[in-house]
Order: structure tokens, then sequence, then C-alpha cells
């Protein structure tokens, strides 16, 4: 009769908290269960566990692996593991978001398994970040550079760009970006050909020089310079983001005086890139 009464009273429990995870009051849920502890927080994860795990409606499986990483409870992590393989694209890419905000350097090889299989791209992005974050945690993969930029020709846009020109560019905002600790700019052949199980993210950075021009301003030689710039993933290649920058140098009317200001633009230029590409590869956990 008790085990009975207990296995109604564990139902109604789980009635209630489905309940709220369908009606989405995830700050009145968590507030009733951040701080729990022991026996009864243990219980707590089980049954949200149990809901990701069988619950019919993507949406309470969703809200479920969120309030499960939001916990911080690393006996989430099984369960959070499996839904790695639920049939719902946002179901896995929250279970992944939330294996990365717990921590756990046991999610790695989950993680690394998922990205193996997976085939959509946001949630391959989701699995690549929780990879990331368990490099900074501690996990396979710690104390290594967690972001590998590879820079592209920076071939086309206007015939005035030479490749020395193009050259300079490239080193400029890779001297910029640089200042990131997390950062590499090289990898070698068994490092790529492992890139997926090491938890970190690639990008390719490749543009052109689409204005690099001079003008006569107030009897003075003016040089005009605009870069543009594309982040991709790598090795994919999808595009994720597009920046531009450029600038205007006086100099003289001499050949020499000419180069050196069309150098100064496109170094001003580079800056100004750098800038932008640091903030979204910090953005990364650069």
């Amino acid at each position: 009769m008790t085990a009975t009464i207990a296995g109604q009273s564990l139902e109604r429990r789980k009635r209630s908290m489905r309940a709220r995870l369908c009606a989405g009051v995830l700050g009145a849920l968590l507030a009733g269960l951040v701080g729990i502890r022991g026996a009864e927080g243990a219980g707590k994860v089980d049954e949200l566990s149990q809901i990701l795990l069988t619950d019919s409606s993507y949406k309470v499986r969703v809200q479920a692996a969120l309030v499960l990483g939001k916990l911080g409870d690393r006996a989430a992590v099984p369960a959070l593991a499996k839904a790695l393989g639920d049939a719902n694209n946002t179901v896995r890419a929250v279970a992944a978001q939330s294996l990365g905000r717990l921590g756990a350097p046991e999610a790695a090889d989950h993680l690394r398994t998922a990205l193996k299989a997976e085939g959509d791209k946001f949630v391959r992005s989701q699995l690549e970040r929780a990879l990331a974050g368990l490099g900074r945690d501690g996990g396979e993969g710690g104390g290594k550079a967690r972001i590998y930029l590879e820079f592209g020709p920076f071939s086309g846009g206007t015939k005035a760009a030479s490749g020395e020109s193009l050259g300079l560019l490239r080193k400029a905002i890779q001297q910029k970006l640089s200042d990131l600790g997390a950062v590499t700019f090289s990898l070698t052949s068994e490092e790529k050909a492992d890139f997926a199980k090491a938890g970190r993210l690639g990008f390719l950075i490749d543009g052109n020089v689409t204005q690099l021009d001079e003008a006569n301003v107030g009897g003075a030689v003016e040089i005009n310079c605009d870069v543009k710039v594309m982040v991709a993933r790598w090795p994919s290649k999808s595009i994720l983001m597009w920046t531009s920058a450029g600038a205007a140098v006086q100099g003289g009317s001499r050949p020499q005086d000419k180069d050196m200001a069309r150098r100064d633009c496109l170094e001003a230029s580079a800056g100004q890139l750098g800038d932008d590409l640091k903030r979204f590869f910090q953005s990364q956990g650069g």
C-alpha cells in the first residue's frame, strides 16, 4: 500500500512539473527548484530527466532540457546525453547547450559522438560550442587553443590591389587577432584529421579589397580604400557573417609616397576589421 501511494505521489509530481514546463513558466519553476539538495534535489533531476526522455511533446522536452542545464546538477548528464539523439533538432540543440552549461568533462565523448552523426547546422554549432566550453573547464583539449582560424587568399576585388597589398591586409588582420589567447592560426595534419574530436571551433576568414584608388583633394593626393571580409565555418565554409571597413589617407605625389599611403590605408582598414572580428570570436569563446 505504501509503495502504491508513493508511486501515485511521484506521478502527481511529474504531472505538475510537466504542466509547468508545458506552460513555459520557467522562472517560477526554477525558483522552486534551485537550491534543492540531497535526495529531494536528485528526485527533481530524475523527474525532469524522465520527462525529457519520454514526453510526447517536443516543446515540453525542450523546456526540460533547458531546466536541467540551469539547475547545474551533473546528475542530469546521462539524460541530456541521450537527448542528443532526440528526433527533434531543437531538443538536441538545447541538450547540447545544457551539457556545455554543466561543464561536465564526462559529457565530452557523448558530444563528439553526436557531432559525427549530426546533420543539422544549428545543432552542430551548439555541439561545437559545448565541446569548446568543456575544453575551458578542464575537459579534453584543456590548455589548448580552442579556436582555429584559417585565412583565405583574399583574391578578387579591385585590380589595383596587388598580391603584396593583399598579403599585407591578411597579415595586419592576423596580427590584430593574435591578441586572443584562445586562438591558433596553425594545426598539424593530425590535429586537422581529429578536429571534430578535439572540441575546437574552426573559422575561415576571407575577403577582398573592393576599392583602392587615388584622388586629388585640395592639391594633395588622397588614397581611398574599402575592404570586405567574410567569416565562415571551417571546414564546412558555411558563411556566418560579413563585415567591411574603409579609410582615406593623404600622401605625397611621388610613387613611393603613394605606396606608403596605400599601405597605411589598408592597415587602418585592417584595424577596424580586426576589432569587429575580435568581438565576434570573443563571443564564440575566444
